[in-house]
């Protein structure tokens, strides 16, 4: 007698029976449980951790200037109230289950930035630059407020600034 198609019988039933659990595993929706904040000296790293690799949009939105990162098919599970940060730019971050299916995740900027969203097995990381966007949009490190020291070239006449200088009305 052939043992194959007693042997293919069983490994068939086994897969029967494993198949319901794993798609109720990913039925479930994912679990957004944590969100963390760190400092480097030229970007805030905001640490978005979900109990599976997140689905989401991310739209950049002015007036307040601010990022809404929708997460779908997600369950909220942080904190109730806003998270006051106070590293330049990021001001806070607040969440909630905007609708049924979808977290909402708000973080609120002290002035326009940029930002960048890698995305991890267990959630996100959102890295916002800590420089400042000069008029024509390039970055500039805020770190920088010194200009270069001149090379030994002779001294030419100081250049007009281009833009206007803030003046004090006397008082």
């Amino acid at each position: 007698r052939p043992r194959i198609p007693s042997v293919l019988l069983a490994v068939s039933f086994a897969l029967v029976l494993l198949a319901p659990t794993v798609a109720r595993a990913q039925s479930q929706p994912a679990r957004l449980s944590d969100v963390t904040v760190t400092s480097q000296p030229d970007a805030v790293t905001v640490l978005v951790k979900t109990s599976r690799e997140p689905k989401y949009t991310a739209e950049l939105i002015d007036g307040p200037t601010r990022l809404v990162v929708d997460l779908e098919d997600t369950q909220y599970a942080w904190r109730k109230t806003p998270l006051a940060v106070g590293m330049e730019p990021l001001k806070q971050i607040r969440g909630s289950q905007y609708r049924k299916g979808v977290a909402r995740l708000v973080f609120e900027f002290t002035r326009k930035t940029g930002y960048a969203i890698r995305e991890d097995g267990d959630g996100l990381a959102i890295v916002i630059p800590a420089a400042k966007a000069d008029a024509g949009g390039r970055a500039t490190r805020v770190a920088e407020i010194k200009a270069p020291a001149p090379a030994a070239a002779p001294e030419a006449p100081a250049a007009r600034p281009s833009a206007p200088e803030a003046r004090r009305a006397p008082v």
